[in-house]
């Protein structure tokens, strides 16, 4: 699974992220727009693979590494986000940071303020240039909006009729979480925070939806062959874990078939990663992104 994520999934989706981060000034409108949303996913996916693969290894000597995610992009919102993504990190900033400081005890206005001291130094912790401590501030100012504007969200959802139960209001929610999320993402990817800023802006300002009619997305690195594969891949990614959103995990229900099942599946996995896996000759090799901070 761990090498599922990172060949068919991170590191096809790398190729067109950083030929359109490379060139922002090429590429802008739409284009942003795919960059961001693959970078979003090149990046659960890679750092979800290299944590799978190390707790694949742990587990040949006995020992159980505990999970990173939960799903983070299942969140209805970014407070929610944050305790299913990194979890060990979030952890730390919780237990060793915001919590120290006083946490939500204290009223709003500090509680707010101990926000955004957490996750400035999130954001420092990630690199030292501007534009990561903008992404972690701007996550703070998600929160902080968030929580002030509850109130009004829990009204419009009850004259549109939508209850916490509902189907439509959570695919709502959780569609503006990503959103928000991969608005931060691009501003962690680009070169630097102002060009960051300025693609976000073309998004909108640019209008070039023809790009997804005519051959336009082929130019960025991936053929045709490559788009499906990549897209079916991560239909693939998004149906185990909505499966494991249910309780049901992929592992726990192939270790329950017989032997001759199992192995015919890891064989034919394997073999799948071998020949659409992005790799070898003609390919960048490229390491895990978390293993630069």
């Amino acid at each position: 699974m761990g090498f599922f994520l990172k060949f068919m999934i991170a590191d096809k989706s790398a190729i067109v992220v950083n030929t359109v981060f490379d060139s922002p000034e090429k590429y802008a409108g739409c284009y942003v727009l795919v960059a961001g949303i693959l970078y979003s996913i090149e990046l659960y996916a890679d750092f979800l693979s290299c944590v799978t693969i190390s707790q694949g290894v742990a587990k040949l000597f006995g020992i159980d590494l505990v999970n990173n995610f939960m799903q983070p992009y299942f969140s209805t919102s970014t407070k929610e986000f944050w305790r299913r993504w990194h979890i060990s990190f979030s952890e730390w900033l919780r237990d060793y940071v915001y919590i120290p400081l006083g946490g939500s005890r204290k009223g709003k206005i500090p509680q707010y303020s101990n926000l955004i001291l957490t996750f400035a130094v999130s954001g420092v912790w990630h690199g030292s240039g501007y534009k990561y401590l903008f992404w972690g501030l701007l996550h703070a100012a998600y929160q902080i909006v968030g929580n002030v504007t509850f109130g009004v969200k829990e009204k419009i959802y009850d004259f549109l009729k939508l209850s916490k139960q509902s189907g439509t209001r959570k695919m709502l929610q959780r569609m503006g979480c990503f959103f928000w999320v991969m608005l931060a993402w691009i501003i962690f990817r680009a070169n630097n925070l102002k060009t960051g800023l300025q693609m976000i802006k073309s998004m909108f300002v640019i209008h070039n939806p023809w790009i997804f009619f005519n051959d336009e997305l082929f130019s960025l690195g991936l053929e045709w062959k490559e788009w499906r594969v990549l897209l079916i891949s991560i239909i693939i990614l998004i149906y185990v874990s909505s499966r494991q959103e249910s309780g049901l995990y992929l592992s726990e229900i192939i270790l329950s078939r017989s032997i001759y099942v199992r192995w015919l599946l890891y064989v034919s996995i394997i073999l799948s990663i071998m020949v659409f896996g992005t790799y070898g000759y003609g390919f960048d090799v490229h390491d895990f992104i978390y293993g630069g901070f």
